[in-house]
């Protein structure tokens, strides 16, 4: 894949993730892997309902912008810090849905445990104690609290998904949303059934993860 249609894809998954109701027009960030050792990255300051892969920029593991029209993610640094730990991610979302990003500053956790796809699919998401947005502090705080999560929540920020591929990614910020929908609705409704500790060990084994 050259890098122009990985930009693309990742301008198409980012639209997506807008339409989607999952961030605002100036929120949010998506990177992939590329073919070439680099790495796709949205850039700041333009709209993300209308992103376009000119508005998708390429930087260098070592964060050399490779698009220097282009102002990159002020995130980029966390990206490219989880990438270079989790050599096993080809795509990162971050983003700030409502739900989710409510619970990123509550005293309370998203439930994964109330269906077996948000459970197979996202795990337990690691919790990830504030650092100021951009700052070096949150690509180290996010890098380490991902070691072993797929998915974490940024106190007081948002929400951030990894992946194998962006479907994966996209996916997991999907179902960490409708998670965090539920949790808030079972609070309403009481009664709340989660999967037992044996379910959740078979979903582990099924997953691979056990």
């Amino acid at each position: 894949m050259t890098s122009l249609a990985e930009r693309t894809q990742v301008a198409e998954y980012m639209r997506r993730l807008y339409a989607r109701g999952l961030t605002t027009a100036s929120g949010g960030n998506i990177s992939c892997r590329t073919c070439s050792g680099n790495v796709a990255i949205t850039a700041s300051k333009l709209d993300k309902a209308a992103l376009e892969p000119a508005g998708v920029g390429l930087v260098t593991p070592a964060g050399v912008n490779l698009t220097p029209e282009l102002t990159l993610s002020i995130e980029t640094a966390m990206h490219l810090a989880i990438y270079a730990q989790r050599p096993d991610v080809q795509a990162i979302v971050h983003a700030h849905p409502v739900f989710a990003s409510a619970f990123s500053a509550a005293q309370a956790s998203i439930n994964t445990h109330l269906t077996a796809e948000a459970y197979a699919i996202v795990g337990d998401p690691a919790f990830i104690p504030y650092a100021l947005m951009g700052s070096p502090d949150l690509a180290n705080q996010v890098a380490a609290g991902l070691a072993t999560a797929s998915c974490g929540v940024l106190e007081n920020h948002g929400v951030i998904a990894l992946g194998a591929g962006l479907l994966e990614a996209f996916d997991r910020i999907e179902l960490l949303e409708n998670a965090a929908r539920q949790t808030v609705i079972l609070a309403q409704l009481g009664g709340v059934r989660e999967l037992s500790p044996e379910r959740l060990r078979q979903l582990d084994i099924f997953m691979g993860r056990a």
